[in-house]
């Protein structure tokens, strides 16, 4: 049946007044081509799509039936790009089918991409519209594609709906959707303030955590459907121009700079969130702008965004001139801008004079330098300055005046199986090097133990006697220290203790070796944390026996000052009487066991035997050592008893040294003899049970 006269012109003048509104492409064999629809058609793989013909619903004023009554066809067309040839569409009525005026797709494949034209025609009439459809797999790990997403806004603190858009096609008439929703496609609990309305998700108060991507989810038939929104939060919108940070707003601000150098003033400006508008922020110069100045050595950079947060901004802009020249003085100006007003900084180019620059620049240079050559030097060889100062202009040290001895010395001796080549040199470093030198060359007095000590009560007592004589505590810290606890006698003795605790006496800890491995290396680490006045020295084997090396200088530093000529010595060398003191003259003894053996049994077999000094007798020694000699008186016929009969017992011995020596006094002078009266009783003195333990191996 044919369409009354009335409605084909009613079409036309449709067609006629839709020409006006949107601007057509062309004609193609007498049909009107429209192009391609605004509204384009997003799906993702395996959902169902409709596309509607887009001249029911924007081109004319007749819908679908209406066209249908004037007799006009539509059909359907599909080409790869906008343009190609275009193929009609053969529709299975499953997958792909026409339903009125659009195209159903149950569900959409990758094949389907494409444009789709609608034509509706008559054999007077053609009029053409095509629409795009793209069809997208989902991004990897994730529920929707991010090509696909639709976009929202929302400011903080305020209220916000996000809907699930598209969906119309997707629900029956009357009935409720049942739509599911996901924030970055995960289920979420949503909080109080957030409340779900059929195709909304609406948030009463919006928070910064509340930027992401909402995915709304609709079951179709068997097929679902997803809609993705992203959700981006910004700052409210300001009700304020624009604040300037840098220069000063309130003052102008003054630069001097030196003609012919380059100058960089820099403007920075703070703008609040004012919706999809750029920051406006420029400079001038008087009432000129900058690109108005023609002048190549002047330019001006372009916007710089330091840091942005919730669509509030920092932003910097730069006036850079290559040469200062005399007509570049003058004000510069910043602006900044919003539709809120505007603000602005002003800075003074002046000219900046030369004035004894290069003078003043030169002076700061060479004292610059100069304190850094100094600092070097001091850094490098500290020790040597402080040494050379000492020797030159400073004085004796007057602490410790009333002290007998500048030091005393502690180390343990080495079990005989544990003899390496490494233990003797610290052994002969020990009981040779270190006290020929101090002696000898330094003329330092130090008190060893083994060589000094004169027994008067107990063997601690006379050890914490002597120290507090010492102005110095030379500690020799070897493995066989470490391991046999050497220092325990500082800790047994009170009065010991406290004075290292305390700092009345400064101790010099001489490491031998690599000691962190050694069992009881962590009582080690703690007695340095004990001691208040401690100084560390590494002693690096024969390299550092040199007088020369830094060891020395080291422990020379740290021992009381003496101002005093060095004396050359060897190691061999006996002591001179005069070093000795009031106990007569020292001897080189190489078998000492024989001696202390031989001593002790003259004191046992003969009581008339008298000395002025006791001295320690151990039996197992191997290192040269020095003994005092002093006069005897023994009888006509005098026998020594079997060394088999002393056993193992350590004594305090009167050792006559010259009757060791093979040799008879001839005359004994008055002083000696009332020595002798004095030490009459005291031929042979055993040591205690606790004393022998200590004494035994540790000085």
């Amino acid at each position: 049946m044919k369409a009354p006269i009335p409605l084909l012109i009613l079409l036309h003048a449709v067609v006629v007044h839709c020409l006006k509104v949107v601007s057509k492409r062309g004609s193609v064999e007498g049909c009107t081509d429209w192009s391609v629809d605004y509204l384009k058609y997003k799906v993702l793989l395996g959902e169902p799509v409709r596309i509607k013909c887009a001249l029911f619903y924007g081109y004319i004023r007749a819908n679908y039936t209406h066209a249908q009554s004037a007799g006009l066809s539509l059909m359907w067309y599909k080409s790869a790009g906008h343009g190609d040839f275009e193929e009609p569409i053969s529709f299975d009525g499953t997958r792909m089918s026409k339903e009125e005026d659009a195209i159903w797709f149950r569900p959409a494949e990758l094949d389907d991409v494409g444009y789709y034209s609608c034509v509706l025609r008559n054999s007077t009439y053609c009029m053409k519209v095509s629409m795009s459809l793209t069809v997208a797999e989902n991004d990897t790990d994730l529920c929707y594609n991010s090509k696909m997403r639709f976009f929202e806004k929302a400011e903080l603190s305020k209220s916000k709906d996000i809907t699930c858009p598209g969906i119309e096609d997707y629900i029956q008439p009357g009935v409720e959707p049942e739509i599911v929703w996901y924030k970055e496609c995960k289920p979420k609990q949503w909080r109080q303030t957030i409340e779900r309305r059929r195709d909304t998700l609406s948030i009463k108060e919006v928070r910064e955590d509340d930027i992401g991507n909402y995915t709304c989810e609709l079951q179709f038939g068997n097929f679902v459907v997803r809609r993705t929104t992203e959700l981006s939060v910004t700052a409210p919108l300001t009700d304020k121009p624009p604040k300037i940070l840098f220069p000063s707003e309130s003052q102008m601000s003054i630069i001097e700079m030196a003609i012919g150098s380059p100058v960089n003033l820099t403007c920075r400006a703070f703008f609040g969130y004012s919706g999809d508008v750029s920051p406006l922020i420029y400079w001038m110069k008087g009432e000129k702008f900058i690109e108005d100045l023609d002048e190549e050595r002047v330019q001006e950079s372009d916007i710089k965004t330091i840091r942005e947060h919730l669509g509030e901004q920092e932003v910097s802009i730069s006036l850079t001139i290559d040469s200062l020249e005399e007509s570049d003085l003058g004000n510069y100006s910043c602006y900044v801008e919003n539709g809120n007003g505007r603000r602005q900084a002003n800075i003074q180019l002046t000219k900046k004079e030369l004035m004894y620059t290069v003078e003043l620049a030169g002076g700061l240079g060479a004292i610059l330098m100069l304190l850094i050559c100094l600092v070097t030097l001091y850094k490098c060889y500290r020790i040597e300055l402080m040494l050379f100062y000492r020797n030159h202009f400073g004085s004796e040290d007057i602490d410790g005046d009333n002290k007998d001895y500048d030091a005393y010395l502690s180390y343990t001796k080495v079990d005989p199986d544990q003899w390496s080549q490494e233990t003797r040199e610290e052994e002969r470093f020990a009981l040779e090097i270190l006290p020929d030198v101090l002696e000898k060359h330094y003329g330092y007095k130090l008190f060893i133990p083994d060589r000094d000590l004169i027994p008067t009560g107990t063997y601690i007592e006379d050890v914490a006697r002597c120290v507090d004589q010492s102005k110095r505590l030379i500690i020799v810290m070897t493995p066989s220290y470490v391991v046999r606890r050497g220092w325990s006698i500082f800790e047994l003795e009170t009065r010991l203790r406290n004075m290292l605790v305390t700092g009345e006496i400064k101790v010099i800890l001489i490491e031998c070796a690599e000691l962190r491995g050694i069992m009881n290396y962590q009582e080690v680490e703690a007695l340095k944390h004990t001691i208040k006045m401690l100084t560390v020295i590494k002693w690096r084997g024969p390299s550092s026996n040199k007088l020369n090396s830094k060891f020395w200088k080291q422990l020379l530093y740290e021992m009381p000052f003496k101002r005093m000529e060095p004396l050359s010595i060897s190691h061999e060398q006996v002591l001179d009487v005069s070093e000795q003191g009031p106990f007569g003259e020292l001897q080189t003894v190489s078998a000492i066991s024989m001696a202390a053996a031989t001593s002790t049994a003259m004191a046992t077999a003969h009581p008339d035997l008298r000395s002025t000094f006791h001295n320690s007798c151990h039996t197992q020694m191997r290192q040269k050592h020095y003994y005092r000699s002093y006069d005897y008186d023994l009888p006509p016929g005098g026998t020594l008893p079997p060394l088999s009969s002393l056993g193992n017992q350590h004594t305090y011995c009167n050792i006559p040294m010259t009757l060791i020596n093979g040799q008879r006094p001839q005359s004994k002078s008055p002083r000696q003899q009332s020595l002798e009266e004095a030490h009459g009783n005291n031929a042979m003195l055993p040591l205690l049970p606790r004393e022998t333990s200590i004494s035994s191996v540790i000085w």
